[in-house]
């Protein structure tokens, strides 16, 4: 369980738990009911893990079963447990039929019903229908799924929809999701070698190593521009956020190498929490 999800935690489960955290303490400006105290967040925060890993688990066991991504995690990812030897892709079939009435029950318990209910179809189409076989669309469905992945513990948390009131928490989550849309093939530049053993047809791929990363450079500043206007945020309060694009920017331009390339999406997560750090700093 833990070596199907764990190259997931650092990008979406962390994250995801600090959309959560973060939004549920300004939960009356997005119309998502009272604010929370610390106290209450602490005491949420399980039930949003739990939300948030099962059905992390859930779109891995899918997207891990399947011929070409076990062809791919053998170059990339040997200690994965289907490549490894540890669970066999029949066996994964068998756990998704546990899982899924299990991710659904607790959407319908925890809250979380919506973005569950997208994320899961949305995964589905993606692993099982071929979504992820065009670069682009791939992209689409990433950041349609990421930003289901944060909205669902934030719903949790508060208790109301991202939807409630003037749907400001929806704008927030749409920018977000635009953010995911523009920038996720950056994690393609790390399995650049496997990919293409797969036959997969990732950005990079379709586009060229040095088009793909001016193309992901030009996504960072964009958003970041965007979503500093949503919040309002002052030029101090731009300067995290900047300095982390920056920051990514210039390693994705300077260590084109595979660990080089890893560091990348590792940096691509600390941008993105200064992103989701913005409606404190407007504060």
């Amino acid at each position: 369980m833990y070596l199907t999800c764990c190259n997931n935690f650092c990008d979406i489960v962390i994250p995801s738990l600090l959309f959560g955290t973060i939004n549920s303490l300004i939960a009356p400006r997005l119309c998502m009911g009272p604010a929370l105290s610390w106290p209450q967040i602490l005491a949420v925060i399980p039930w949003m893990f739990l939300w948030s890993w099962t059905n992390l688990f859930m779109f891995c066991l899918h997207n891990q079963r399947q011929p070409d991504n076990i062809a791919e995690d053998a170059v990339n990812k040997p200690w994965r447990p289907i490549p490894s030897g540890r669970l066999t892709a029949e066996q994964a079939r068998l756990l998704l039929w546990i899982l899924h009435p299990l991710c659904l029950a607790l959407a319908l318990w925890l809250g979380g019903f919506v973005p569950y209910v997208v994320l899961t179809l949305f995964g589905i189409w993606y692993n099982e229908l071929g979504g992820a076989d065009s670069g682009i669309l791939k992209n689409m469905i990433n950041g349609v799924g990421l930003g289901c992945s944060f909205a669902g513990p934030l719903e949790v948390a508060t208790g109301h929809s991202i939807f409630s009131g003037d749907a400001d928490a929806a704008f927030w989550t749409g920018i977000l999701m635009a953010t995911f849309a523009t920038s996720s093939h950056l994690q393609d530049f790390r399995d650049m070698a496997g990919d293409k053993l797969a036959g997969r047809k990732t950005i990079p791929l379709m586009m060229g190593d040095l088009p793909a990363r001016v193309s992901v450079v030009a996504g960072l500043a964009l958003w970041t521009e965007v979503a500093s206007r949503f919040w309002s945020l002052e030029w101090v309060a731009r300067a995290l956020p900047l300095a982390a694009e920056l920051t990514l920017s210039a390693n994705l331009f300077l260590d084109r190498s595979q660990p080089g390339d890893s560091r990348s999406w590792r940096l691509w997560s600390v941008w993105v929490a200064t992103l989701m750090a913005m409606p404190l700093m407007s504060e």
